[in-house]
């Protein structure tokens, strides 16, 4: 009975902390599983000492469609001071890799976390696609931008230009 007990109790832990979102404050979780567009894996650690903003979303997200191009035209703006990642939710990493050609995504850092075989999606928990995560060089998240509207662009483009020193 006392096993039983604490099994539930992980299991239910175990939920909690993969339901939990990622918010403004927080440390920015590792994506466990995501991988590069060669195939190695992608480490969020590895852009520390640098401005990150990192965006979910996928081939059935139609905001997706344009964010993706309005922060990879931000991406060539801010070469050298933020990097921007996008990374692909979609299972099938050629409709995902599909997708972001179709849309010219050049200077963004492509990354491919399939929500059927990562855990990116479940850690993060965004709330919305696309979601974008702008992270400190120290690795906290400090803003949250959920969706993608016309005038976004401009939006973000004059946060960073608050935040990026």
């Amino acid at each position: 009975m006392k096993r039983l007990v604490l099994a539930l109790a992980f299991v239910c832990l175990s939920a909690a902390v993969a339901a939990a979102e990622v918010k403004s404050g927080d440390r920015a979780p590792e994506l466990d599983g995501a991988k590069l567009e060669n195939g190695k894996a992608f480490k969020l650690k590895g852009y520390r000492n640098q401005w990150v903003v990192l965006t979910f979303g996928g081939s059935w997200c139609k905001p997706c469609k344009k964010e993706l191009p309005a922060w990879d035209k931000l991406a060539v703006k801010w070469a050298g001071k933020v990097t921007f990642v996008a990374v692909n939710l979609d299972n099938d990493k050629a409709k995902g890799k599909k997708f972001m050609d179709g849309l010219k995504i050049k200077k963004m850092v492509r990354v491919y976390a399939p929500e059927d075989s990562t855990a990116a999606a479940d850690v993060y928990s965004p709330p919305k696609q696309p979601s974008s995560y702008v992270i400190d060089p120290r690795g906290i998240v400090r803003e949250l931008h959920e969706g993608y509207s016309g005038g976004d662009d401009k939006k973000m483009d004059a946060l960073l230009g608050k935040l990026v020193k």
